[in-house]
This record gives structure tokens, C-alpha cells and sequence, in this order.
């Protein structure tokens, strides 16, 4: 009998092992290898901002930019006219907006929520309880009004274009090529803050239930700056 549970047990594993190695077999295989890039033509080397962000990500191309804010923005498209003209009219204003909703919403979160404990919990009926719907749309108005200001001294520093082909190595002839877009901007950190601060100082009133948070945390970022979606103040765009 003890023999039979073992035959059992081996013929139970065995199966498992064949399914698995099976499951592998089936998948398909992907290579992906570079075709050609904007230095090609004229045998100009990848730039090391390309090369640093496509091995290490946005944090470490910021890491050389130790005064500025850092956005990489990021196209891909089968069509290659496409992709070029999408980085030719890429804007930064809009992607930094995009950035400061997220970032302002939390900023805002953190800020209501340890002044509804200090005060009570955040039920509280204060003027920064979280229950309140007064509260909500006071930040709603406060993040748009950021959001929506036209920030000024973000500067164009590079640009550059990858065509990438993927296929499967027992199946050569079918194969799909990509291009990619890379477009490189920063901001000096110390304008974007102040630009920033004075947003959100004119986005509330005085008798506003955010009035206080706002004026704190405009005073925050205007002297520790701002830390886009956790990445080092700086971020990537799609």
C-alpha cells in the first residue's frame, strides 16, 4: 500500500513537472533589439540621459540635474511621422499640471488629516473635519486653480527617437516595430516652487475651511520644494 502512494505521488508530480515544462514550451518568445535611432544617420553615440534613464528610470536622470525638476516625457507608435510630431508639439506646462494634481491632493490629504487628529479625529466638525463637503470642494477649487496656472521657465534640453523591432526568434519573419519618442525638459526648482507657493496663497480666501492647510503648505513647498508622484521631484510621462 505504501508503495502504491508513492507510484501515485511520483505519477502526481511527474504531471505537474510535464505541464509546467509544457506551459513553458508553449509561450511565446520575445526578442526585442534595436533597430536604429536619431544618432544613426550620422553615427552620433545615445546620449547618456537616454541611456541612464532606459537602465536606472527617471530618478536617476534627475540626480543630475541638482537644481532643476526633471520631466521625460514618452511616446510610442508604429508610425514614425506620428511619434515625431507628438515630441515636436510635447509641452510641459501640460504634464507639470497633470503632476501637481496628484502631488497637491496629497500634500493636501496628509496635511487635513494631521490637523483633524491634532484636533480630534477626522470626524471632527472643525474647520478641516474631512466629513465636510465644504472642505471637499474647497480643495477641489484649490487643486484646479493650480493646476490650471500657466508655469512659466520649463526649457526644452533634448530629444531623441529609438526604432525597436520585437519578434520571436522561431519566427523571424513576423515581427512588429515600434518607435519611440524621448523628450527631455527641466524646470529650475526654486522658480516652479515659488510659482507654486503663489498659486495656492491665491487660490484660497481668508474665510475658507483650507485657508490655513493652504497658506502651510504653500510655505512648505516654497522651501522644501515639491516630490513629483515619489520619484525624486521628478516624473515620467506616457
Amino acid at each position: 500500500m505504501q508503495i502504491l502512494k508513492s507510484v501515485k505521488a511520483m505519477v502526481i508530480v511527474s504531471i505537474i513537472v510535464f505541464g509546467t515544462l509544457a506551459g513553458c514550451a508553449s509561450g511565446p518568445k520575445v526578442m526585442v533589439v534595436e533597430m536604429e535611432n536619431k544618432g544613426t544617420a550620422m553615427n552620433v553615440p545615445t546620449p547618456d540621459w537616454i541611456k541612464t534613464f532606459l537602465s536606472s528610470g527617471i530618478s536617476a536622470v534627475q540626480s543630475q540635474f541638482k537644481d532643476r525638476y526633471c520631466i521625460i516625457g514618452q511616446e510610442t507608435g508604429v508610425n514614425k511621422q506620428f511619434v515625431l510630431a507628438w515630441a515636436d508639439n510635447f509641452s510641459a506646462q501640460q504634464q507639470i499640471g497633470a503632476m501637481l494634481r496628484t502631488n497637491i491632493a496629497s500634500k493636501y490629504q496628509a496635511a487635513v488629516d494631521g490637523t483633524a487628529q491634532s484636533s480630534g479625529g477626522a470626524g471632527s466638525s472643525g474647520a478641516a473635519g474631512t466629513g465636510s463637503g465644504d472642505y471637499k470642494q474647497a480643495m477641489d477649487n484649490s487643486i484646479n486653480a493650480v493646476v490650471n496656472v500657466s508655469y512659466s521657465g520649463a526649457q526644452r534640453e533634448a530629444d531623441w527617437w529609438i526604432l525597436t523591432r520585437r519578434y520571436d526568434p522561431d519566427q523571424k519573419d513576423v515581427y512588429t516595430d515600434e518607435y519611440t519618442a524621448y523628450v527631455l525638459y527641466t524646470i529650475p526648482k526654486a522658480e516652479l516652487n515659488r510659482q507654486i507657493a503663489a498659486a495656492l496663497e491665491t487660490s484660497v480666501s481668508r474665510d475658507s475651511v483650507l485657508y490655513d492647510v493652504t497658506i502651510a503648505l504653500a510655505n512648505d513647498i516654497l522651501r522644501n520644494g515639491v516630490d513629483y508622484l515619489g520619484e525624486g521631484n521628478s516624473t515620467v510621462i506616457n
